[in-house]
């Protein structure tokens, strides 16, 4: 038999009014002689509070169909509950209300109290953040049961035609992948629509300056900005540190010819012996600015405007036209992979938890074949 919840509008419960003279209006939500009350955050002086209606001011009538609407969304979250099979108590609409994780919760309050509630890094919450207003921009207060395999196939030709680049819609449909199974950990959908939904792999953004480019850069005369943006792609060259880190670098990373920071994206710690690598440049270019890292990132503007003075100098080299300052990561690990370094220990130097994420730099191309070759010939 279903215990059915019975709502009502009851006014100062506590009889204590406050300094204007007025009590609060609350919901009642009664069942086999329990109750429990949620705030409507509306107050009134008990004079225009008469048979759960507001009445005698001027605005009653646009007053009483919001609380009523309150009372519907209430409700609807029981309702949603019972289309599911779900016997709906007291203590659980309590919960599903204050944490907005109802079938009939909006998708954007549920992925906020998820992300919220979590451990995830502060740059993944901001991107959670990111994919639930672009929801939002999408089909505005699309609640968690809208979402089913029609609106991902919708969601992801909007992204398209939006011109999303490939990377960032993989990355957004992965992140709503997350919630969606985090909902259906919770009991409020039944099966995650992604299921069914084939997502795309990301795309290898394998551009990179070549050994021969990467010399001639090091060898331009330069000055002012030029210089020091060029210098700072040098830096990620010989370190595979991203935009964010080099611009954060300081003298106190460096210590006996090894690096060691906190990765700004990750929050993932690296320690690379900069040293050894490339001939020990990142040692020259430390001496180069006297041990004040600091002054060759200052005023070099952000990563657009860096990329926008890198370029012209990149044309000059002979570097492919898709470079940008963040291919100096990619020229790190592929130039220590076509040197025989191994990819596992690159994985490490690059801060990267997973070796797949590893392998999207790796090229195979006739210089690390020949080096194969010539290993498989001492053994």
């Amino acid at each position: 038999m279903l215990n059915k919840i019975r709502y009502k509008l009851v006014f100062n419960r506590a009889c204590r009014l406050n300094q204007r003279g007025e009590g609060l209006i609350e919901i009642e939500c009664s069942q086999l002689g329990r109750r429990i009350y949620f705030s409507t955050h509306t107050y009134t002086e008990p004079q225009h509070f008469m048979r759960g209606s507001v009445t005698g001011i001027d605005n009653a009538q646009s007053l009483n169909y919001a609380l009523h609407k309150m009372i519907q969304g209430i409700e609807s979250i029981e309702l949603e509950y019972i289309k599911k099979g779900v016997e709906v108590s007291l203590p659980l609409l309590k919960d599903a209300v204050r944490a907005n994780v109802s079938p009939a919760a909006k998708l954007s309050d549920f992925g906020t109290e998820v992300v919220n509630q979590s451990d995830r890094k502060s740059l993944t919450k901001l991107n959670y953040k990111t994919l639930l207003n672009n929801i939002e921009c999408f089909r505005k207060g699309v609640l968690i049961t809208d979402v089913n395999y029609n609106f991902i196939v919708s969601y992801d030709r909007w992204l398209r035609d939006s011109g999303i680049a490939h990377n960032t819609r993989v990355s957004r449909l992965r992140l709503l992948r997350a919630l969606l199974n985090e909902a259906k950990r919770r009991d409020i959908i039944s099966a995650n629509p992604f299921e069914r939904f084939r997502i795309q792999q990301m795309e290898s953004k394998k551009g990179y300056i070549t050994m021969e480019q990467l010399r001639r850069l090091e060898r331009m005369e330069l000055r002012g900005k030029e210089d020091r943006v060029r210098d700072a792609f040098l830096i990620g060259c010989y370190t595979g540190l991203r935009f964010s880190d080099v611009t954060t670098l300081r003298q106190e990373h460096i210590n006996n010819g090894w690096l060691h920071k906190k990765m700004v994206k990750t929050g993932f710690t690296v320690d690379i012996p900069v040293a050894q690598l490339f001939d020990g440049k990142m040692i020259v270019m430390i001496e180069k600015y006297k041990g004040d890292i600091g002054k060759l990132t200052k005023e070099i503007g952000g990563n657009t405007q860096v990329n926008k003075t890198l370029r012209p100098l990149l044309d000059q080299v002979g570097a492919d036209s898709k470079i940008t300052f963040h291919s100096s990561r990619h020229t790190f690990a592929t130039i220590l992979g076509q040197k025989g370094l191994g990819i596992t220990t690159i994985q490490k130097m690059l801060g990267h938890q997973k070796l797949a994420t590893t392998q999207i730099y790796e090229e195979v191309d006739r210089k690390t074949i020949e080096n194969d070759i010539k290993k498989l010939k001492k053994k």
